[in-house]
């Protein structure tokens, strides 16, 4: 850390930077996951696909209890370096599938790699939500330069994290256009992509090593001004500045927990049941239910197959535009809505998730009432055709809303909770119940468990009620 924080350019120690080096990371990360896991069916057989997803967010809900407190303990950066490597586990495991097919412990292996992703992305997700949030309070605390800066943050990182969805999208629709199987090559490119990702989270910096661009300026300008004076003074001003380093360890090192492992878990088990986290919980859990549904249940019945691909780059354009917009709104310091409270923004931000989700869901409802009037059977529409406007904009407005709140989440804990360690507990909560609603959401998709059109009146109810338990909960 000493040598980054003396050696690497002024520019790169600033709370923007850090956040676009994240994004990066988790671009790497998923660029190759969000493609395995939506080609999972045609590379592993639906039995196969059904049973490693299965593992992977049964593992993820469950060990999201207790990731804050691995978090806290190791710090972000190696809890990072080991959720991504998680990632790896699958992949390395389909290798060995690929090398072993129709064999049962090479599938079994597949299993076990599903649930060692799992434990791997709490770990990866809770260290990610806690940097974010403490990237954002850094700034804040910077002055001047940054005021409002966690809506902005993490609106940036999300549209880096969401391009990784239209890249690796492109990568394998051209291949498995070609060869519709996965094979040792393209999961060879995937473990690649993965493990560069792992290797950049050691060249993310801790939150207490940053500063703005305007006070990297200053301190260069002291000492271009100390070195023009005379070159000991300038000798002597970096020798000082490496003592300093070497005497106050706070400046350029993580703040980790001295609790135990036990007081870690109990703190994560405990945010559950507060006053600040209880109204948000349904609201969290329907950030992973809405999605089973929406792309699975309707989006493969009501697009072809060549269409669908399309559909999903219009979904994640729709997610990287509304994380930008929602970031700068939720943080916005110009114009009329800057004398608004962030309680009047909060609500705004609410009221217009609702409106935009709501018309998918709408939209969503005419495509399915006209299946049901062509006796249960959905028409899939094609790109090329004029009828596909509808169900695209149901693709589009729920991409637009699922950036929103997802931006809010994050946004609204930033609000509620302070410390590095109380954002640990908050994110690993907001994604124990996000994955769980994930999970139900998937176990839902099957016709004969329940029909298309109750999973739409299940999420639209999940909804409408999350929403309004929401506003329960405004920052102060």
């Amino acid at each position: 850390d000493e040598i980054v924080y003396l050696h690497w350019p002024a520019w790169y120690r600033t709370p923007r930077a850090q956040t676009v080096a994240l994004g990066g990371v988790f671009f790497f990360v998923f660029s190759a996951y969000t493609t395995i896991q939506f080609y999972s069916k045609t590379t592993y057989g639906s039995q196969l696909a059904a049973d490693s997803v299965s593992a992977v967010y049964i593992a993820f809900t469950l060990t999201c209890l207790f990731s804050a407190g691995v978090t806290n303990k190791i710090g972000c950066r190696r809890s990072m370096l080991i959720g991504a490597l998680g990632y790896a586990a699958l992949v390395l495991a389909s290798l060995i599938y690929f090398l072993y097919v129709g064999e049962l412990w090479a599938r079994r292996l597949v299993v076990l790699g599903g649930l060692i992703l799992g434990c791997g992305a709490s770990i990866l997700w809770t260290a990610q939500g806690r940097l974010i949030l403490q990237y954002a309070a850094k700034a804040e605390e910077l002055g001047s330069t940054y005021k409002n800066e966690t809506g902005k943050l993490m609106g940036l990182f999300w549209a880096i994290f969401q391009c990784s969805s239209l890249v690796g999208g492109a990568i394998t629709s051209a291949y498995y256009n070609r060869k519709p199987e996965g094979s040792i090559p393209l999961y060879v490119l995937f473990l690649g992509f993965i493990i560069t990702g792992a290797v950049f989270t050691q060249f993310l910096l801790p939150p207490s090593m940053l500063s703005t661009a305007n006070n990297n300026e200053e301190q260069q300008d002291v000492e271009l001004t100390s070195e023009s004076t005379t070159l000991m003074a300038h000798d002597g001003a970096a020798a000082v500045k490496e003592e300093a380093l070497s005497s106050d360890k706070t400046t350029p090192t993580e703040d980790l927990s001295h609790q135990s492992w036990l007081e870690e878990a109990q703190g994560s088990l405990s945010i559950f049941g507060t006053r600040k986290m209880a109204p948000l919980l349904l609201l969290f859990f329907y950030t992973g239910f809405n999605q089973p549904y929406q792309q699975a249940s309707f989006g493969n019945r009501f697009f072809t197959k060549r269409s669908i691909g399309a559909e999903l780059i219009i979904f994640h354009l729709w997610e990287i535009i509304a994380a930008i917009v929602c970031g700068r709104f939720l943080d916005k310091d110009k114009g009329r809505m800057a004398i608004a409270s962030r309680r009047t923004r909060a609500t705004a931000c609410l009221g217009a998730f609702v409106i935009v989700n709501g018309l998918g869901n709408l939209l969503a409802w005419i495509q399915e009432n006209s299946a049901l009037q062509n006796g249960g059977e959905a028409m899939a529409h094609d790109i090329s055709e004029f009828s596909v406007i509808l169900p695209s904009l149901s693709f589009a407005a729920w991409g637009f809303a699922d950036a929103q709140i997802q931006v809010y989440c994050y946004w609204i804990m930033g609000s509620l909770y302070q410390s590095g360690q109380e954002h640990s507990r908050a994110v690993g909560a907001y994604k124990c119940v996000q994955s769980a609603g994930t999970a139900l959401g998937f176990y839902l998709i099957p016709p004969s468990r329940l029909s298309y059109m109750s999973q739409l009146a299940c999420s639209s109810l999940v909804f409408v009620i999350s929403s309004l338990l929401a506003l329960v909960q405004l920052p102060p």
